[in-house]
């Protein structure tokens, strides 16, 4: 691997990296926005959900928007900077209603980050999709390890967990800057292939939702990404109240589950490479579906710590591997639409999740909602063992014609 390549892994990897700040800005300081604004479950919920709404409604018509112009730099670096902006205005949210108005515009700039960021990092190394994707997943469970405790930190050190956000708009302004200077928009080498609009989003559209594998595969990411951000999002409030801890003790319980997740992605996703992924993501949500079910119970700080630390190993690695097996599916003028799709669809899914899951943690109390999102990788398992059936299938039906 020559030396550009390596830092066009690191710029994309990093890229990830700084998306997580804002994904998860607000998680670990919500107990304190609660408290500030005296929200029940559900309001802290739908601070969430806002941010997933705007995320999925955007996702993928941005997505087909940069295929079709090619133009996946620039729809990168405009994430970047959407998402940044608003944080700054976090502080001067004087009620309830305006953070989340600053929320859902930072959401608008995450929708736009994923399609063309993945587009992008699968042309380095085509042949290795499954270390890229395991790098690229790693970039931001950096950023998922680095926020809950530098924004904890902040929060605990400048009083202000307003403070401690408005300081995060400082990577996404910079790191557009290095994504802008160091890529190239492919728009003029697309020309040739172009269609119009209306013909190119029919075709494209179409290649997407009749490709049975590839909606197997959105099926079994949104029972993921359901699960899992409803865990996030609750996660503070349960170690909080549950277990007594701190902003800083759940902000760095949060970082140390996303330092295992991040080891395993890469040692996975490498490992994936040559193996069959839908038969791996079958046994990690399998996996994944027990221990959650098991915070439902826990009643010691080693215990609900064990539980964390072995969901953030089995659960952390599945996105990277969905990605791959995504990514695979269509061709690459088509990729970003494609990672769009998985995203939008994701994003509407888990804008549901904490609403679903403040409700239950309303009317049975907030164990019973981690039961809840156990109950989606139960899910999120029926469809892979469909998935991994088409997959075999599929595979038997290549070797054949190859025959």
């Amino acid at each position: 691997m020559d030396s550009a390549k390596k830092f066009n892994l690191f710029a994309l990897s990093g890229s990830h990296a700084v998306n997580a700040f804002y994904t998860q800005l607000l998680i670990p300081v919500l107990p304190l926005i609660v408290v500030e604004f005296d929200l029940n479950y559900v309001q802290a919920g739908l601070i969430v959900s806002t941010y997933s709404v705007a995320n999925s409604v955007f996702q993928l018509p941005l997505s087909f928007v940069s295929d079709y112009t090619g133009r996946w730099r620039t729809a990168l670096a405009l994430s970047l900077f959407t998402q940044a902006l608003p944080v700054l205005l976090y502080g001067y949210a004087a009620d309830y209603s305006l953070l989340l108005l600053f929320v859902f515009i930072s959401g608008i700039g995450s929708s736009a980050y994923h399609p063309p960021a993945v587009a992008l990092i699968t042309r380095e190394l085509p042949g290795r999709r499954g270390f890229c994707m395991g790098l690229f997943n790693a970039g931001g469970d950096v950023g998922n390890i680095i926020t809950p405790a530098l924004v904890a930190w902040l929060a605990f050190y400048f009083a202000s967990w307003r403070t401690a956000a408005q300081l995060f708009v400082i990577p996404g302004l910079l790191w557009a800057a290095l994504i802008w200077l160091r890529f190239r928009d492919v728009s003029t080498e697309r020309q040739p292939l172009r269609q119009p609009l209306r013909q190119a989003a029919r075709a494209t559209f179409r290649s997407l939702f009749g490709n049975r594998p590839l909606m197997l595969l959105v099926l079994l990411s949104s029972f993921r990404i359901t699960g899992f951000r409803g865990l996030i999002a609750f996660l503070p409030l349960y170690l909080v109240e549950e277990f007594g801890f701190g902003t800083r003790e759940v902000g760095w319980t949060l970082s140390s589950y996303f330092i295992l997740g991040t080891v395993m992605t890469v040692l996975v996703g490498r490992w994936s490479d040559g193996r069959s992924r839908t038969r791996i993501i079958l046994a990690l949500t399998i996996l994944v579906a027990a221990a959650l079910a098991s915070l439902s119970w826990v009643s010691s700080t080693p215990a609900v710590l064990l539980a964390l630390a072995a969901i953030g190993c089995l659960l952390t690695p599945v996105p990277s591997l969905v990605l791959a097996v995504g990514t695979e599916l269509v061709e690459e003028r088509r990729r970003s639409s494609s990672v769009g799709l998985i995203y939008a669809v994701n994003e509407g899914a888990s804008a549901i999740s904490p609403i679903i899951g403040g409700a239950v943690a309303l009317w049975l109390g907030l164990r019973f909602s981690f039961l809840f999102y156990a109950l989606m990788f139960v899910a999120a398992s029926a469809v892979g063992l469909l998935l991994h059936r088409e997959s075999v299938r599929r595979e038997a039906a290549l070797a054949g014609g190859g025959a």
